[in-house]
């Protein structure tokens, strides 16, 4: 059996840092954590070593990694060729499914990655109003690319009226990228209504994550929501829900029904492929109506569809119809978040959990759990150094809370279909002990 450092010193021949993507290196490690196989709730890495995971493929693993129905699911694709760039009726099967958790969807158009699902539907937006400008928040996260990766996990100057500096959150960006893109203070009407004022005619599209778990869990508040709806129909301009993570984490119907808004177009990925690499955006008729063949905002890719990815997607979307499915994840997270919040309390611990459906995040400093609907509060507040104990110590313990805090988010974390109430009672267990020699 290998040694993880020296995988990771073969590794860095190879890759940068030994990672074969950046997010996957792990501060406390060094170095990224290398894994032999995963089942349900759990994984092991390549020394043999067991833990309890609450990072979920940052999401992606709502129903367990090796869920034996998602590898029916592909088995079934490898049976029938396991080919891409055609359409069958598993596609149609699909977007029915798709559209009893993200009601919003009349029309839907798939992709690959959720990066991929906001670059396009961003694209529609404009091409669809005819104006260039996109309005997002602070502190949401929309993928990695230039139309929209801006001031995710940084504080910039903000003016009096609430619009924030915009920051690329990458070098490498072109020079003009940020000239389409306005930020504002997130949860702020009064924010919102003034950027619309100073650009008027000129916003195509407001995008936003309904729940931010990209923040730790930062919600909207509902009159917030309802009144962005509101304006942006008086307005004239299209509303796009980010559900790339909230996406299946409550009951059906996701972000949009929990707050009985629904936006012009949703983008979804993560949890519809269960593992898979799929995504997609939908929205009302007329503005898909938008994209080519038929309109001119041209949307497509070899792999967007692929048979694999399509057959996973309708064996989670099916399981996550079924009785019962929803009623699990509540029971976990209801133990869970408590539990957590005991052990911070008994330990005295300034914090508290966050958590919405099978999502949340550690808000270590946080001490106000109203201040949780303000990122720069939060940002101002929150404890890194007794983050950084947390997912170190977690890391010993065979807990795995990958370190993905920036500089002023907490980190979102989650847990599966596939978590028992012993997965929970375990972890509780070992929390109490790590709590009590970070405290």
């Amino acid at each position: 059996m290998r040694k993880l450092t020296d995988i990771h010193a073969e590794a860095s021949n190879y890759f940068i840092a030994g990672a074969s993507a950046g997010q996957r290196y792990n501060a406390p490690l060094g170095q990224p954590l290398y894994i032999s196989r995963a089942d349900g709730s759990r994984f092991w890495d390549a020394e043999g070593n067991e833990f309890i995971d609450f990072h979920t493929g940052a999401g992606a693993a709502l129903f367990g990694h090796n869920n034996p129905r998602i590898r029916e699911a592909i088995n079934q694709a490898l049976e029938l060729g396991f080919f891409m760039n055609f359409d069958t009726v598993h596609h149609t099967q699909l977007a029915k499914l798709l559209q009893q958790f993200f009601p919003s969807c009349e029309r839907v158009r798939l992709l690959n990655t959720g990066s991929e699902a906001t670059q396009a539907a961003i694209r529609l937006a404009r091409t669809y109003s005819g104006r260039d400008k996109v309005l997002r928040f602070e502190g949401h996260f929309h993928g990695m690319h230039e139309s929209i990766w801006f001031n995710h996990n940084m504080v910039s100057k903000v003016d009096d009226h609430g619009e924030v500096e915009t920051n690329p959150d990458s070098v490498g960006f072109p020079i003009h990228a940020k000239d389409g893109v306005v930020n504002v203070v997130f949860n702020d009407v009064e924010a919102f209504e003034h950027a619309l004022k100073k650009y008027e005619e000129q916003i195509a599209c407001v995008i936003l994550e309904p729940i931010s778990y990209n923040c730790g869990c930062l919600e909207s508040r509902g009159d917030y929501l309802r009144a962005i709806r509101e304006i942006c129909t008086r307005e004239n301009i299209v509303l796009i829900f980010d559900e790339v993570v909230s996406g299946l984490r409550m009951r059906p119907g996701s972000a949009q029904k929990y707050y009985g808004v629904l936006p012009d177009l949703t983008v979804m990925a993560k949890a519809i492929g269960g593992g898979m690499s799929i995504a997609a955006f939908g929205g009302k008729k007329e503005v898909m109506e938008h994209l080519n063949p038929i309109g001119k905002a041209a949307v497509s890719g070899t792999y967007s569809g692929a048979l694999i990815p399509v057959l996973a997607s309708v064996a989670c979307l099916t399981m996550a119809s079924e009785e019962g499915f929803y009623d699990r994840i509540e029971d976990t997270g209801n133990k869970l978040f408590a539990g957590i919040d005991g052990l911070l309390a008994k330990h005295n611990i300034a914090g508290h959990v966050r958590g919405l459906g099978a999502r949340f995040g550690i808000y270590f400093g946080v001490e106000n759990p109203e201040d949780d609907f303000d990122f720069r509060k939060v940002a101002a507040v929150q404890d890194k150094t007794t983050y950084k104990k947390f997912v170190t110590e977690c890391v010993k313990n065979g807990l795995w809370f990958h370190d993905t805090a920036g500089p002023v988010s907490p980190a979102h974390y989650g847990f599966t279909i596939a978590h028992t109430q012993r997965d929970v009672d375990e972890t509780l267990e070992r929390l109490d002990s790590i709590f009590a020699k970070i405290a």
